[in-house]
């Protein structure tokens, strides 16, 4: 019996780790920096239906089944750990903004990027910033958005957002 084909440039579809005597599944899509998406553990309700072919066409996404209840944060670091990725950078929607962004700041070393997408109205926009952690040798890159704000006005500074490495650069 023969093997089919290898896709190497953009491995798509279900996949499991195991982290401490746990399994987790999670959702593959696309090649290049990790991102982890962090949403509602029946996949319901993405930020932005938009988002999800956005974010597999520069990048490697991760959706995880996060489980209901429990600690999150912790849930996700154990998830991480047994991925093994070096940086990568988390998209959370409500309500998982708080569990992402306290992953961050106590895993500062592994969480390079974080956005947090946010209720309320869209005319208080988004924010962006970076977070100084004690945990960490480098900033928290932080973007906040507001959820009722239409894709197209968000989605470009979304990936120019989590493209930049925060490197500047001189020409």
């Amino acid at each position: 019996m023969t093997n089919p084909p290898a896709t190497a440039t953009r491995p798509e579809g279900w996949a499991e780790v195991r982290a401490h005597d746990q399994v987790m599944r999670y959702h593959r899509t696309g090649a290049g920096r990790a991102v982890v998406l962090v949403r509602a553990a029946d996949g319901s309700h993405p930020p932005w239906p938009e988002l999800l072919d956005a974010l597999g066409d520069g990048f490697r996404l991760i959706a995880p089944e996060v489980p209901a209840g429990g600690d999150v944060a912790a849930w996700l670091s154990r998830f991480l750990e047994g991925l093994g990725v070096a940086r990568v950078a988390v998209v959370a929607a409500e309500p998982y903004c708080l569990p992402a962004l306290e992953l961050a700041l106590l895993d500062a070393d592994r969480v390079g990027h974080v956005v947090l997408v946010a209720g309320g109205p869209a005319a208080q926009g988004g924010l962006a910033g970076m977070v100084a952690t004690s945990c960490g040798e480098r900033p928290l890159r932080l973007l906040v958005v507001r959820r009722a704000l239409a894709a197209p006005d968000v989605l470009p500074g979304v990936l120019r957002f989590l493209a930049d490495d925060g490197i500047r650069r001189s020409d």
